[in-house]
C-alpha cells in the first residue's frame, strides 16, 4: 500500500506545483518584501518568504521521494540559514573586563612594560594565553586592535563571562538577500506591516522569538523581522589603542573647528549680502532722485510764452518721445491742434509725455526691493542671497555634527546632556535663530513642504508609524541623516532611507 500513497502524494504535489506556477506571473509573491499570498498555506507562506526563487527551487524540490518529503514536513527547502545570535559560539574564550574606570594593556606581564592601550569596565576580549608575571596570574588578550597583557584579576571569565557577555554585547541585523524588508507589529508573517526596512542600515536586536527577531529601529519604533532575511552580528565594546584615542579627539577637534569656520563663513556671507542690500537701495534712491529731476526739468516751459509757432515746434519735438507708448497720437495731428487751440496743447503735453515714458523705469524698481524668508534677508536668485543660503546649510549641518555620540534622553533638548530626536533638531535650529516648534509633528507643519527626493543638507525628513508622524532627522547630504535615535546609538549618522521617510520641509528656503 506504501506505493499508492506514494503516488497520491505526487499527484498532490503536482497540483501545489500548478497552483504555484500559475503565479509566475506574480514573482513578487514574497510575503516580506512584496505583496501576501492570498489562500496558501502558512507552510507555503514561509517558503516564498524564504526563497528568492520559489518557483524553480520548488521544482528541484521533487527531484526525489526524500527532498519531496522534506519539503511537504517543512514547507521550505534551502532557505537561508542565520546563525543564532546568542550561539554560545560567539561567546567562546570571551573574558569581560570589570574595573572601575579603566586599566591599562601592556606590551609585557608586568607594569614595567609599556601601555599599549586602554580597556574600559564591561569591554570584552578574547584570551590568546594565560601567563605568570608580575603579581601572578596575567592574560594575553585581544580586544579590538589592541593586543598585549593585563592582569587576571580584572577579568571575569566562563560562565559568569558569558552570562555578562549577553548582557553588554550587542547584536545586529542587517537585511540580506533583498533591497527592503517588512518590520511587523507581532511575530508572524499575518502581522500588520509598521514599515520597510533598508539592506543599508542594521538594526538592533532585542530578542528572539520564533523565526523572528525583536529590532529596534527607534525609540518609537519596534517590531519584527524574518531571520531568513537578516544576517546578524554580535558586538562588544572594546579595548582601544593609544593611537585610537588620539584619532578620536582629533576627530573630534576637527568637527568643531569645522563648525566654527562655518559659522564664520556664514557672517562673512551676510555681511556681504548686506552691503550688496545697501548698495542697491542707494542706487535705487540715486535713480528715483535723477526722475524726479527729470520731471521737474521738462515742466519748466509751461512758465514761458514763447510764440505760437514756436509752441507747435516744441510740441512736435516732445511728442516724438511718447509715439511708442501712445502709437494712436501723431506728429501731424499735434501740429493741427497747436495752430488752433495752443494752450489745450500744452496740457495735452502735461499728461501723456513724462508719466508714461518712466513707466517701465517704475517697474523695474521693486526688484531691488524683493525680500525672502530665508536666512540673510533679501533674496535675489544668483546674487548674495543664494551664498547665504548655501553658507546657512552648511553651517547648520557642521553645528549638528559637533554632538555625534552624545546621548539621547526623552524629552530632553541639550545638545551635551541629551536631546530626542526633535529636541535635537530643535536645539540645533535655535543656535541660528530659527523657531521650528518641539514636537516631530509640530516641526512638520511649520516647516516649508518639499519633496523628500529635493532635500538638502539642513532639511528635515520625517517619519512615521502607519499614519502619524513620531520622529525627525536631519538631511546632512549624500543619502545619509543625523539624529538622536535611541538610547544605544545617542546621536548618530544613518542611511537617510533606514526606515521610509513620509515627508520632508525645509525653514532654510
Amino acid at each position: 500500500m506504501e506505493t499508492p500513497f506514494k503516488i497520491l502524494a505526487c499527484l498532490c504535489s503536482a497540483a501545489v506545483i500548478s497552483v504555484t506556477s500559475g503565479f509566475g506571473a506574480q514573482a513578487a509573491i514574497n510575503l516580506e518584501t512584496d505583496s501576501s499570498v492570498a489562500g496558501v498555506s502558512v507552510a507555503m507562506n514561509n517558503y516564498y518568504a524564504g526563497s528568492l526563487d520559489p518557483e524553480n527551487e520548488l521544482a528541484k524540490a521533487f527531484s526525489s521521494d526524500e527532498t519531496m518529503e522534506q519539503v511537504v514536513k517543512s514547507g521550505k527547502e534551502d532557505a537561508p540559514t542565520v546563525k543564532n545570535p546568542s550561539s554560545s559560539s560567539a561567546y567562546d574564550n570571551v573574558a569581560v573586563s570589570q574595573v572601575s574606570n579603566y586599566v591599562n594593556v601592556r606590551s609585557e606581564a608586568s607594569t614595567k612594560g609599556s601601555v599599549v592601550g586602554k580597556i574600559y569596565n564591561n569591554c570584552a576580549a578574547t584570551i590568546l594565553d594565560t601567563v605568570d608575571g608580575e603579581g601572578g596570574k596575567w592574560y594575553k588578550i585581544q580586544s579590538g586592535s589592541v593586543n598585549g597583557y593585563i592582569k587576571a584579576q580584572y577579568f571575569i571569565t566562563g560562565a559568569e563571562a558569558e552570562k555578562k557577555a549577553r548582557q553588554v554585547g550587542t547584536t545586529y541585523a542587517k537585511v540580506a538577500n533583498t533591497s527592503t524588508l517588512r518590520l511587523r507589529e507581532e511575530p508572524s508573517l499575518d502581522s500588520k506591516t509598521l514599515d520597510l526596512l533598508s539592506s543599508d542600515a542594521e538594526y538592533e536586536v532585542i530578542e528572539e522569538k520564533g523565526d523572528f527577531y525583536k529590532v529596534s529601529v527607534d525609540t518609537d519604533l519596534v517590531g519584527y523581522v524574518f531571520k531568513d532575511y537578516v544576517d546578524t552580528r554580535v558586538e562588544f565594546d572594546h579595548a582601544v589603542t593609544n593611537s585610537e584615542e588620539e584619532q578620536k579627539a582629533a576627530e573630534e577637534s576637527k568637527r568643531k573647528e569645522e563648525a566654527e569656520k562655518a559659522l564664520q563663513e556664514l557672517e562673512e556671507a551676510k555681511k556681504e549680502a548686506a552691503k550688496e542690500t545697501t548698495a542697491k537701495e542707494t542706487a535705487a534712491k540715486q535713480t528715483a532722485a535723477k526722475e524726479t529731476t527729470a520731471k521737474e526739468t521738462v515742466k519748466e516751459p509751461e512758465t514761458v510764452k514763447p510764440k505760437e509757432t514756436e509752441k507747435a515746434k516744441e510740441t512736435e519735438t516732445s511728442f516724438s518721445g511718447t509715439i511708442e507708448q501712445n502709437p494712436d497720437g501723431s506728429p501731424r495731428e499735434t501740429t493741427k491742434a497747436a495752430e488752433t487751440k495752443p494752450k489745450e496743447t500744452e496740457k495735452e503735453k502735461e499728461t501723456t509725455k513724462a508719466p508714461e515714458t518712466e513707466k517701465p523705469k517704475e517697474t523695474q524698481k521693486p526688484s531691488s526691493d524683493k525680500t525672502s524668508g530665508g536666512p540673510g534677508g533679501s533674496k535675489n536668485p544668483g546674487g548674495s542671497s543664494s551664498g547665504v543660503e548655501k553658507a546657512t546649510r552648511t553651517a547648520v549641518v557642521a553645528y549638528a555634527k559637533q554632538f555625534l555620540g552624545n546621548p539621547y534622553v526623552y524629552g530632553g533638548t541639550s545638545l551635551t546632556k541629551g536631546a530626542d530626536c526633535s529636541g535635537f533638531t530643535q536645539a540645533v535650529y535655535a543656535h541660528f535663530g530659527i523657531s521650528t516648534g518641539r514636537s516631530s509633528r509640530d516641526q512638520a507643519a511649520r516647516g516649508k513642504e518639499i519633496p523628500v527626493s529635493e532635500a538638502q543638507p539642513g532639511d528635515m525628513l520625517f517619519y512615521a508609524s502607519g499614519s502619524y508622524i513620531n520622529h525627525v532627522a536631519m538631511y546632512i547630504g549624500g543619502g545619509q541623516i543625523i539624529h538622536s535615535s535611541n538610547p544605544k546609538t545617542g546621536i548618530c549618522i544613518a542611511p537617510s532611507n533606514y526606515r521610509t521617510p513620509c515627508k520632508a520641509v525645509t525653514f532654510l528656503d
